[in-house]
């Protein structure tokens, strides 16, 4: 999903152990990366965190 500029990605852990991370990324290249235990938590943590900022227009996801 995409804010105002800013990219919202869920990314699957690279092997087993590691968490999933929710990750938020900015125009200017800043990162914010959080670890969740599944997707799902993930994926809310960025839904909550867009409709947190003043403009929030979700966009499909290319899977």
């Amino acid at each position: 999903m995409k804010m105002s500029g800013i990219t919202f990605v869920v990314y699957n852990p690279p092997q087993l152990g590691l968490p999933y991370l929710a990750v938020m990324i900015s125009p200017n290249d800043k990162i914010v990366a959080v670890p969740f235990e599944t997707p799902a938590e993930a994926e809310n943590y960025n839904i909550e965190s867009a409709a947190k900022t003043k403009r929030y227009a979700p966009v499909r996801s290319r899977e």
